[in-house]
């Protein structure tokens, strides 16, 4: 009876077994509802023990790879970093950098580009390949009326490349400087505005700044000097002078050059300026037929005129054989061409100083010269300093100390060994010259500045 009591409840005729995954699967049928439930029950409470594991699993995984790819991320530059331009660290002195897209002359913001990877590599000096760094400007803007070194640095490289003439680098932003700038943005495609800014100082002090020319296309005063030169030689006609360097103009040049042993590309540059502004400078071959028609002409003339000779009675005898007094007020004196040349200086004290004028009322160094030389009627042709320092036609003098009264001067600067400015020495250790550092003719000392910068006289009068 005890045994039949403790007899387990699951028998029910049938022999006990175990629900394995393989019985539950081959007698689904066979169970009751309540097994039923108990092995969906496990099923689920398994499967959702599989998804965390997963879970746990993948994000594991996860971390592990974000803490080797830190490294990694940490060397790429950043967005901001990637559209900033490049730039290089100035040196000291005159440097090479490269442009800067914050130029105060292309605009008031600057231009933001991103960079091209497919772009092929350039020397152009406004397309920089140095690694991306701070964007900050390379110079500072400089316009009219600005004072410092910079302005003084600026002055020295303009005069390098022949942009500027003028006796001196000074600390002062003038007219002189912005015309000097002006013809430098012109000539390098830039907007000619006169203000040095960024993008014009980088070009200017870079190994791809040119030497100072006129071309086809240029316009300015200096066209019209060129020009005025031009007609003075006899290879162009006076209607034809209006500033702009055409197609006459450049004819013109061909014309000179070929006439002067020059290379004949109608270009106005350094060699075909000397010797336009020279007196070696030869005339066109119609001028020089008209020349020697004329000289030809005035020789006949003095051939057949006939010389009358009077006789006169000594002014001091009357007829009655007594002598006359002499007369209280004695002819006055002509001036010599000195002192008419001396005077000529002294009276345009004062005037105006403009580049490639003159007279009557506003002059260059060579300008002022050229225009006293003709008042005191010499025969010259229009020079430059330069031009006037090398011609033959007049006594060379070699020493300061042996300079006199009327002596046509010739200087340097520090920057060049290029004769730049010129003046007119008047005795007593001073000069009259038209200076472009202060705007108008001066008479000044002939200070030690001037005195360590000569470069040699010439003397006009015998």
């Amino acid at each position: 009876m005890l045994a039949k009591t403790v007899e387990p409840r699951y028998t029910c005729g049938m022999e006990k077994r175990k629900l394995t995954i393989s019985y539950i699967i081959h007698n689904w049928s066979k169970l009751t509802v309540a097994q039923k439930r108990g092995a969906l029950t496990v099923l689920l409470f398994a499967v959702a023990a599989l998804l965390i594991v997963l879970a746990l699993i993948i994000g594991v995984a996860s971390c592990g790879c974000a803490k080797k790819a830190e490294p990694a991320a940490e060397t790429v530059p950043s967005i901001p970093k990637l559209l900033q331009a490049p730039t290089r660290t100035r040196a000291a002195g005159l440097t090479d950098p490269e442009p800067d897209p914050s130029d105060p002359e292309g605009g008031d913001l600057p231009a933001i580009e991103t960079p091209d990877p497919n772009a092929e590599a350039t020397d152009d000096p406004a397309d920089p390949a140095e690694p991306a760094g701070s964007a900050e400007p390379q110079y500072q803007s400089l316009k009219k009326h600005d004072k410092g070194e910079a302005v003084t640095r600026l002055q020295t490289r303009l005069m390098e490349l022949g942009f500027l003439e003028i006796e001196e680098p000074t600390d002062y932003y003038g007219n002189g400087t912005e015309y000097a700038v002006e013809l430098f943005q012109r000539q390098h495609g830039l907007k000619r505005d006169g203000v040095a800014g960024e993008q014009t100082q980088t070009l200017l002090y870079s190994k791809d700044a040119q030497h100072y020319m006129m071309i086809e296309g240029s316009e300015g005063r200096d066209v019209k000097l060129l020009q005025t030169q031009l007609v003075e030689l006899g290879y162009l006609s006076e209607s034809d002078v209006d500033r702009v360097y055409g197609e006459k103009t450049v004819e013109a040049v061909k014309t000179f050059q070929k006439r002067n042993g020059l290379s004949a590309d109608g270009k106005a540059g350094e060699k075909t300026l000397e010797k336009l502004f020279s007196d070696e400078a030869k005339v066109s071959k119609e001028m020089e037929a008209e020349q020697k028609a004329a000289e030809k002409a005035e020789k006949e003339a003095a051939k057949t005129t006939p010389k009358t000779t009077t006789t006169k009675k000594p002014s001091g005898t009357s007829k009655s054989g007594s002598t006359k007094k002499p007369s209280a007020t004695p002819t006055p004196k002509k001036d010599t061409k000195l002192e008419k040349f001396l005077k000529a200086a002294n009276s345009k004290i004062g005037c105006e100083y403009v580049l490639g004028d003159s007279g009557p009322k506003t002059f260059d160094c060579s300008g002022f010269v050229t225009y006293c030389l003709r008042q005191a009627g010499v025969s010259t042709q229009r020079m430059n300093a330069a031009g006037f320092s090398k011609s033959s036609r007049w006594k060379t003098i070699s020493k300061f100390s042996d300079i006199k009264k009327g002596d046509i001067l010739f200087f340097r600067s520090d920057a060049s060994s290029s004769v730049s400015h010129c003046g007119i020495y008047i005795g007593s250790g001073m000069m009259i010259d038209a200076s472009s550092a202060n705007g108008k003719v001066v008479k000044r000392s002939v200070s030690a500045y001037w005195k360590r910068n000569f470069v040699n006289a010439k003397r006009p009068w015998t």
